[in-house]
């Protein structure tokens, strides 16, 4: 059983129990995990803070709000891990999970953040429209990208001729 799963068991299991008294050995924890696991769940703010015994068992004194809308809404703790994945030979590394990390690949390690992916979208985009003239507009946007300022008045402006709604929502996401 992994930490997430212990620690769900323990908040329905201790939650549920008809006694104050909760030992470690019924939920087959040493008193090491089981103190730990508590205490990640009282830090949550699940239970109510309660004692424990010179003979190391824990005294529950009751759920807190957020600890019943937990049991009603049968909410799971799930820790996030950051994945990563190393390859070499100019491949790749991806970077996953909670973090919006950078993805690196091809033999130079070009890098694309997340305005790269953005822009490459709006590029491509356009790329597909009707517009008359798409080139220009691609040629404007590249050679005002590296600049902040010039590049989201250029952005906006393209707004106001009446862009394909595909179009539009891709500048939103780049300002």
């Amino acid at each position: 059983m992994n930490l997430d799963d212990k620690y769900n068991m323990l908040v329905n299991e201790i939650a549920n129990s008809t006694s104050d008294n909760i030992e470690p050995k019924n939920f087959g924890l040493d008193y090491q995990e089981f103190k730990a696991i508590i205490d990640e769940i009282e830090y949550d703010g699940l239970f109510e803070k309660g004692f424990w015994a010179l003979d190391g068992f824990y005294i529950f004194t009751g759920l807190t709000f957020k600890g019943r809308n937990f049991l009603e809404n049968s909410d799971k703790k799930q820790y996030h891990k950051i994945e990563k994945t190393e390859v070499n030979y100019h491949n790749s590394i991806t970077v996953s999970g909670n973090n919006s990390g950078n993805i690196i690949s091809g033999n130079h390690n070009t890098v694309y953040s997340e305005f790269d992916k953005n822009f490459s979208a709006l590029v491509d985009e356009i790329n597909k429209s009707n517009l008359e003239n798409k080139q220009l507009i691609i040629k404007e946007l590249n050679n005002s990208k590296n600049n902040p300022e010039t590049f989201k008045s250029y952005i906006k402006s393209l707004l106001g001729i009446g862009v394909e709604a595909s179009i539009s929502t891709l500048i939103g996401n780049l300002l």
